[in-house]
């Protein structure tokens, strides 16, 4: 499968923005309510986050939509200031959150995909359509943990995007870890294959420098492989059907904070 590219790329993250976000939503509505087949309310434990309810996962995209928002709108590479992050109300979360849901959607529509702005990864492009990658993928993987904090089974994702978010991943958010441990100790290297749209990545941790290669070397102390959706759960540290072969640890540094 050829990967998505472009401005057709970019109107799918606006997309996934807007579908996925509306979908959190509803899901959100139905805890409230105590709508979901096993009667849970917005106090419901995401699985695998324990410190995180659902209502602590509502805020949290509500906060980031603003965040990714002021980014936009500033139109500066430079990083924002405190006034950008906005705490959740104490009344009125669900609206709270719509509202910062289609101000986002707005915000990326209207701004010109080249238009300068901050990003928090070295790897990333300081442009606007950075963050209608970003947002996207975050959506993605926050709506199947509420999926799982409401028990209800996950809604599949297109292998395109997932796809992306995979490369997202490995491209752009692990070169932002790369100044920690244990990537600024480590020197290995590890395959990723997504099995259902046939793309491999080789990633090399080398001391805190990232490289990636879009074929495998088959010298690689580790090899990752499932499709695209379940890889992108396992990368960002979620419970996934993958497989893992060589040295478990080398895969791990590639797994979510």
């Amino acid at each position: 499968m050829e990967p998505l590219a472009g401005e057709a790329l970019r109107q799918r993250w606006i997309a996934a923005v807007a579908g996925e976000g509306e979908r959190f939503g509803v899901i959100a509505q139905e805890l409230e309510l105590r709508a979901t087949p096993a009667g849970t309310d917005l106090d419901a434990r995401v699985p695998w986050i324990p410190d995180w309810r659902a209502r602590d996962l509502v805020g949290h995209l509500g906060t980031v939509h603003r965040w990714a928002t002021a980014i936009l709108r500033a139109g500066t590479t430079e990083p924002p200031g405190p006034a950008a992050r906005q705490e959740p109300p104490s009344e009125g979360l669900l609206d709270w959150y719509g509202d910062g849901l289609a101000t986002l959607v707005t915000a990326l529509r209207d701004t010109p995909p080249t238009a300068p702005a901050w990003h928090m990864s070295p790897a990333a492009e300081k442009v606007a359509a950075s963050w209608a990658r970003r947002q996207a993928h975050e959506l993605t993987v926050h709506r199947m943990d509420l999926e799982s904090a409401a028990g209800i089974p996950l809604a599949p994702v297109e292998p395109a995007l997932a796809d992306d978010g995979v490369d997202e991943l490995l491209t752009v958010v692990v070169p932002r870890w790369a100044h920690t441990e244990p990537l600024v100790s480590a020197d290995r290297a590890v395959a990723v294959t997504a099995t259902d749209t046939g793309r491999t990545w080789s990633v090399r941790v080398d001391r805190g420098t990232v490289t990636v290669a879009p074929r495998a070397s088959g010298n690689e102390h580790a090899h990752l492989s499932g499709t695209a959706t379940q890889l992108l759960l396992r990368l960002w540290g979620r419970p996934a059907d993958v497989d893992v072969e060589g040295d478990r640890t080398a895969e791990s540094l590639l797994r979510g904070r």
